[in-house]
């Protein structure tokens, strides 16, 4: 009806411990030659006559933003909640894992939301590593935050004067010298604290598609860095997401699109940097990212520079790979080791076949007539999040194979692989520890030629049951060899 209607549910819903409540309405809009006193609807203040409504929808044949016309009308919800609520609420966010040296210690930062009712301008914490708690430390937070906002400060974490991983805790005690009443008032993470570490290689994730026009211009950057990179410590993905999906999307390159912390808003062109959360969100303001809009090649090289020469791997990892022409697979075995303090129990495996200079159908953003090669596309991969390993003290192996289709450019071929962490509860947590990688064929080992030199040759399969089988079957195969090797092969 048009004018002002009020609709009141005078019965108390009570919201239980845990619950979210979502407050909303639903609206049908008639065709104009049903009803033309029907508009769209609004949820703006009271007064704005003239304030237009943006709808992403699809009208005809064409999906996209439209304009609609309110005709000086608009509907609004609002939701009175009462309780017995903190006037002094901060509730701070886990911060993942912190890496440190013996006898020091490290500065990291913990974000916070502010539930009070007046802005956060000081905040007092404790610190407490493997249950040991240190004195009361205090911080004042210039600019303050104010209600409903994001904001963070610093804490110092003691090392200690042994290794290993540590469970860290981070208790907010007091907001502007009050009690901190919140709900939910620590914080979690770990603490790597290592006597030895290794050097850390670096993985450049690029989201592109073919619908994205500005994407050669970004992805010209990347490979104008990579020219000067040092192809055995850099290593480069290209997801084909973000940016609608194209003929190249693999189910992985959608799954990774969690790891925008933007809000919700997902783009492309994008980079991401060992899946570091080091960036500004372009849209949510005040929050972190793990993806970034680069401006130049030079400005990837700052990037890069910083993961390759100040920061260091608790793990380290090398890959061998073995390419059967006549059967068109290959044979990849990882191999790595890690330090005390490396929290193997998150570590995961991923593993990407990709392929350089495949031409696209069609690239918007490119002059008319001009080819254009897309570069580390995606071919193969293991799980979009990697596969849990599986540790023998401090080292591990891992064997996959991968068959090669006849259409790829064997030469332009090459495997990466990376040991890295995914979380479900925070998108800023899923680092990449270490990665490593090899060409096809350039620098791989022929299995046919390792067969002949040495006699060896598969003399049984089974699978997981241990359950003999004939020839490959999809998941682990167990291969016995002839020179009493016995090979883990994980099957697609």
């Amino acid at each position: 009806m048009i004018g002002w209607n009020e609709v009141k549910f005078s019965e108390p819903y009570p919201i239980k411990a845990g619950e979210e409540l979502y407050a909303g309405y639903t609206y049908t809009q008639f065709d104009s030659n049903t009803d033309t006193k029907s508009y769209p609807f609004s949820a703006v203040k009271d007064g704005l006559a003239d304030q237009p409504l943006w709808v992403y929808c699809k009208l005809g044949n064409d999906t996209g933003w439209y304009n609609f016309s309110m005709g000086g009308y608009n509907i609004s919800i609002q939701v009175l909640v009462e309780g017995d609520f903190a006037e002094y609420d901060v509730m701070p966010s886990d911060f993942g894992t912190v890496k440190g040296a013996i006898n020091s210690n490290v500065e990291t930062s913990v974000e916070f939301t502010n539930n009070a009712v007046e802005a956060v301008s000081s905040l007092d914490y404790i610190v407490s590593v493997d249950g040991v708690a240190g004195s009361e430390q205090h911080v004042a937070i210039s600019p303050s935050v104010g209600y409903n906002k994001i904001g963070t400060f610093k804490v110092s974490i003691p090392c200690g004067s042994t290794e290993g991983l540590k469970n860290v805790k981070v208790e907010v005690t007091k907001v502007n010298g009050h009690k901190n009443g919140g709900a939910t008032i620590v914080a979690e993470g770990k603490l790597s604290v290592a006597a030895n570490v290794y050097k850390r290689n670096l993985c450049i994730e690029e989201f592109t598609t073919e619908q994205c026009g500005n994407c050669p211009r970004v992805a010209g950057y990347l490979h104008g860095y990579l020219e000067t990179a040092d192809p055995n410590r850099v290593f480069a993905v290209c997801h084909h997401a973000g940016y609608y999906t194209d003929w190249l999307t693999k189910s992985c390159d959608k799954t990774l699109l969690y790891l925008y912390n933007d809000g919700g808003s997902t783009f492309a062109p994008a980079m991401m940097f060992n899946r570091e959360p080091d960036f500004k969100s372009t849209y949510a303001t005040g929050q972190k990212d793990n993806v970034v809009i680069p401006g130049s090649a030079t400005e990837i090289s700052k990037y890069a520079s910083k993961y390759l020469d100040k920061t260091m791997a608790d793990a380290k990892l090398d890959v061998s790979v073995a390419y059967n022409e006549s059967e068109s697979k290959a044979v990849i075995v990882v191999t790595g080791e890690s330090n005390d303090a490396y929290d193997k129990e998150s570590a995961l495996l991923t593993l990407y076949l990709t392929e350089d200079n495949v031409e696209a159908k069609d690239q918007s953003g490119v002059s008319f007539g001009t080819t254009y090669y897309h570069q580390h596309v995606i071919r193969d991969f293991n799980s979009a999040w990697g596969n849990k390993v599986t540790w023998e003290g401090n080292k591990f192996s891992a064997t996959y194979e991968f068959e090669i289709d006849s259409e790829w450019k064997k030469d332009d071929l090459k495997v990466v692989a990376f040991l890295n962490k995914h979380s479900t509860k925070s998108r800023l947590d899923n680092r990449i520890e270490n990665v490593a990688g090899k060409n096809l064929i350039q620098n791989s080992t022929s299995i046919e030629s390792v067969g002949s030199a040495y006699n060896v040759v598969e003399v049984a399969r089974y699978n997981a049951a241990g359950q003999r089988i004939s020839g490959k079957q999809k998941g682990l195969n167990i291969v016995k060899l002839s020179n009493g090797k016995t090979l883990k092969i994980m099957v697609k």
